[in-house]
């Protein structure tokens, strides 16, 4: 597709594409390639591409010189090997139940995700250059109050010499070591972070020279002139769950909640002045889809009644009518609540709210002990998944866990974590990719001033004429909402601004 837009030549009628085919049927194993492919679904061999000294090439890293019969023969037999394992690949698709993932929404969204690619989004030049000396400011006074914290200067950015501060100089207690001395990870550092002032200190420092090195210094590279537009890569064949990622740059990753993480949003801004961002995000997705798929009944009344779940969790653990309530034990029911989602532990749950192993585990009791569905649904869950050796999402997507089985407690432990939250997680990719598909053909069909940007998680973001704003919030909200029949409503908040990161 992009060679053809290279060329400008449109490709239309797009009907099979073999690496989303073998993305698909690979159940959660990554992207597969065609040799892999043509093995597993085919039988087919296909020739290793090796250069003058033997060394194997790949189809993007052949070389200039590389032209002729021997380039013909390559694509020849390549193109033989797609032609035997489509029929195969299709039957296959249509046996395990994703015809309908596999037609109506990832191939549509083929097409849609490099249409997203080309038209990029445009960045401020001068909002970045102001971010970039900000930040340098900030990093230069982190570093004056960190060498005056240790008592002399040091390279930050070196864990052997932080260990050394740390551990030797400071004397704080060592959490783990490695091959080369004392560990500085990110872990050890957040594990000490009430022991002394520098280690936040050193935290904060790390947090800004990433943000700043990421993506301030990065999206100043890439945005050139005249357009200053930034062309992300979306990855529809990687992720285990489904879910689309972003690469060159990874525009997925950028902070929701802190305060640096909205100054870069801030850098993305409308094509000019007669055009709007519009913004649409899946409310509580996940906890919705839990609520579909344990069929609990007091989850969905209270989705069904529109009510703040946090609340009405912390109201039945804590046996207290939801008025009385407080903001303390509503934000440990929030934690229990999408704890439950990732297989959270009584450890896990302590360390993330500060209680004890012990009342963290008594809360998760009483969460199982209220949602009794969600206790049964997670229990099910895993012995029906040890069974077949996979689990799968509303719209059929599989990912196989082998290691469900295995004697290793390490690695069964993980993959039964797997097993609770990859029906949830892949269901809200389903969910994602199918809006994207039934958005982008409403906006082309009523012929809306308007350009699908990105996918970030659960939101969409979208570019529009001011006076179309109405009409392309009404699609966003409808499309969205419709998206799929669950048990509960789906719920979207849509905002919208003159930049990413003031949408309200």
């Amino acid at each position: 597709m992009i060679l053809a837009d290279h060329y400008r030549a449109r490709l239309e009628g797009l009907h099979f594409d073999a690496m989303l085919g073998a993305y698909l049927l690979s159940g959660g194993q990554g992207s597969v390639d065609l040799e892999r492919a043509a093995a597993v679904f085919g039988k087919v061999e296909i020739p290793d591409l090796v250069d003058e000294k033997g060394k194997k090439k790949t189809v993007y890293t052949l070389p200039a010189a590389w032209a002729g019969e021997a380039a013909a023969t390559a694509g020849a037999q390549r193109t033989a090997a797609l032609v035997k394992i489509y029929p195969l690949m299709a039957e296959r698709i249509k046996a395990e139940g994703v015809a309908d993932l596999f037609y109506q929404v990832e191939m549509p969204l083929l097409s849609i995700l490099f249409a997203m690619e080309k038209t990029g989004v445009k960045v401020s030049p001068e909002h970045l250059h102001s971010l970039k000396e900000k930040y340098t400011r900030k990093l230069a006074q982190l570093e004056t109050e960190i060498y005056a914290l240790a008592g002399e200067e040091f390279n930050i950015s070196s864990p052997k010499q932080l260990g050394t501060i740390l551990f030797e100089r400071l004397g704080l207690p060592v959490q783990k070591k490695t091959k080369t001395g004392y560990s500085t990870d990110a872990e050890v550092l957040e594990a000490l972070a009430d022991r002394h002032p520098l280690v936040q200190k050193v935290l904060e420092h790390r947090g800004l020279m990433k943000l700043n090195s990421t993506y301030v210094e990065a999206l100043l590279t890439l945005a050139k002139p005249p357009a200053y537009r930034i062309h992300t890569t979306f990855n529809q064949a990687v992720t285990a769950t489904g879910r689309l990622s972003s690469t060159d740059p990874n525009l997925q990753n950028i902070p929701v909640r802190t305060v640096e993480g909205k100054e870069i949003r801030r850098c993305f801004i409308p094509e000019n002045r007669e055009r709007v961002f519009l913004s649409a995000d899946y409310s509580q997705i996940e906890l919705r889809i839990m609520a579909h798929l344990a069929g609990d009944e007091k989850l969905i009344a209270a989705f069904h009644a529109e009510e703040d779940i946090h609340r009405r969790t912390a109201a039945e653990i804590f046996n207290l009518p939801p008025e009385l309530v407080s903001e303390e034990l509503r934000d440990r029911a929030k934690a229990v609540n999408f704890g439950i989602i990732y297989g959270i532990s009584g450890f896990g749950l302590s360390k993330g709210t500060g209680v004890t192993r012990k009342e963290a585990e008594a809360f998760i009791e009483a969460y199982f002990r209220k949602y009794e569905g969600v206790k049964s649904y997670l229990e099910g869950l895993i012995a029906r998944a040890r069974e077949d050796g996979y689990v799968t999402t509303i719209m059929n997507r599989r990912r196989y866990l082998p290691d469900l089985t295995s004697r290793n407690f390490q690695r069964r432990s993980f993959a039964e974590r797997m097993a609770r939250n990859t029906p949830i997680q892949g269901s809200a990719a389903d969910l994602i990719k199918l809006a994207m598909v039934r958005v982008y053909a409403r906006l082309q069909r009523e012929k809306i001033p308007a350009a699908l940007l990105l996918q970030v998680h659960d939101e969409l973001l979208v570019e529009v004429d001011m006076e179309a704003l109405p009409a392309a919030a009404q699609v966003l909200r409808e499309e969205m909402e419709k998206a799929y029949e669950l048990k509960v409503p789906l719920r979207v908040d849509v905002k919208s601004g003159e930049n990413w990161g003031d949408l309200t």
